[in-house]
């Protein structure tokens, strides 16, 4: 018998059987007992996102703006119609902080993509929409956006599409509780680790504690 294959045997032999706890206990996520078939969506997932943020800072780097500013000019694009976008409401359709929306809405204002107005019935809202220099940039990167876009997503059925969409908004709402409960945790991690140090002595956080008090 050849070696290698002999010391292929040997390798097998060694690796002894291990079955990963499941990470995930939702019944509906397991099939049998085992989250392979969820792995492998969580997996997908971690794929499908890789590929579209790829996509996006592609598109963005043409246009010369960041990933984030061009899904800003996309959005306002979509939802500006006569009157534009409030910066709330552009903030809750790409879930960020309307902080955010307002300090890159400023830096495309700035380089004559977006004009900004105050509403006309409350001035505390800010208005959002294209400038011509916006409108033909956006309809410039479209036309090379929807091939792509075709290739991506044009596989899907028109049920299937529904469905996905109706699937991607349910898990935008539970990804936020998750996101959450991880910075609650983070949150405690932090404190216990302080609390652990003030226990042990640490002189340079026990003062700050005293001043506090």
């Amino acid at each position: 018998m050849p070696v290698a294959r002999v010391r292929k045997r040997r390798i097998l032999a060694e690796v002894a059987p291990y079955a990963a706890p499941p990470s995930v206990s939702v019944p509906s996520l397991l099939r049998g007992g085992s989250d392979r078939a969820f792995q492998k969506l969580v997996f997908d997932f971690f794929t499908i996102s890789a590929r579209i943020e790829r996509v996006r800072v592609h598109f963005a780097s043409r246009m010369g703006i960041s990933g984030p500013q061009y899904s800003l000019l996309r959005a306002v694009a979509a939802l500006q119609g006569s009157e534009g976008i409030s910066i709330g409401v552009i903030a809750e359709h790409l879930h960020v902080t309307s902080t955010f929306i307002t300090a890159q809405s400023g830096v495309l204002a700035q380089r004559g993509f977006l004009k900004k107005r105050e509403d006309a019935i409350d001035r505390r809202i800010s208005r959002l929409s294209l400038t011509s220099k916006g409108k033909r940039l956006v309809e410039q990167i479209v036309n090379e956006v929807r091939p792509i876009n075709d290739v991506f997503f044009g596989g899907l059925q028109r049920d299937e599409f529904d469905a996905l969409s109706a699937i991607m908004e349910k898990l935008v709402g539970s990804s936020r509780a998750a996101i959450l409960q991880i910075s609650t945790q983070d949150q405690r991690a932090i404190l216990a680790n302080r609390d652990k140090r003030i226990f042990d002595g640490d002189d340079r956080v026990a003062p700050t504690i005293k001043e506090q008090r």
